[in-house]
């Protein structure tokens, strides 16, 4: 558990320096005029990779940096009404990582939380101050149960901040570079 603090300390710290030299105007990182200047699969071809993996139709489209990844996050929707969350890795154009979005009531995300939405959030906001802008609960196909956070910053950059629903512990946090579509509140 250490460890995971320590990991999301250090991400959150790089996170903010990298976007306090771009506020300051000591450099222009991952902004959109940098995209087409990399070395990226086509976002059909991940499109079409996240829905051979979970049949449906795409209602939104962002692209996140995971580290020094770029990644496409696809929200899907299924004809049976269920709704995923389908990461694509932009440079490999392979399905990194599937979620199930689910509401509050659902069975197995409250037997399986240990933690509130509000205290998710409020860790969230203690690292990572802002608006949050919309939230969701997700089931990993790991059985991981997290609240994600959509949080416009006091610096002005949009990111997604997971939170453990069972430990607290943030998950990860990425840097949103842009989104295509309506995000769910």
């Amino acid at each position: 558990m250490y460890i995971k603090k320590i990991t999301a300390l250090i991400a959150a710290t790089s996170i903010l320096s990298c976007v306090n030299l771009q506020a300051e105007g000591h450099g222009d990182n991952y902004d959109l005029d940098d995209i087409r200047d990399w070395d990226i699969v086509s976002i059909e071809t991940c499109l079409d990779a996240a829905t051979d993996t979970i049949p449906g139709h795409a209602h939104k489209v962002e692209m996140k940096m995971e580290g020094d990844d770029p990644v496409y996050e696809f929200d899907i929707h299924t004809d049976s009404g269920k709704r995923f969350n389908v990461e694509c890795n932009a440079e490999e154009g392979f399905v990194t990582e599937i979620e199930q979005e689910v509401d509050a009531d659902n069975p197995y995300f409250k037997k399986m939380a240990k933690i509130s939405q509000k205290e998710a959030k409020k860790t969230a906001l203690t690292i990572h101050p802002g608006e949050v802008m919309a939230s969701e609960l997700e089931i990993g196909f790991d059985g991981s149960v997290t609240y994600e956070f959509d949080i416009r910053s006091d610096l002005g950059y949009e990111i997604k901040v997971d939170v453990d629903a069972v430990t607290g512990m943030i998950e990860e946090a990425n840097i949103e570079l842009y989104e295509i579509g309506n995000e769910k509140e």
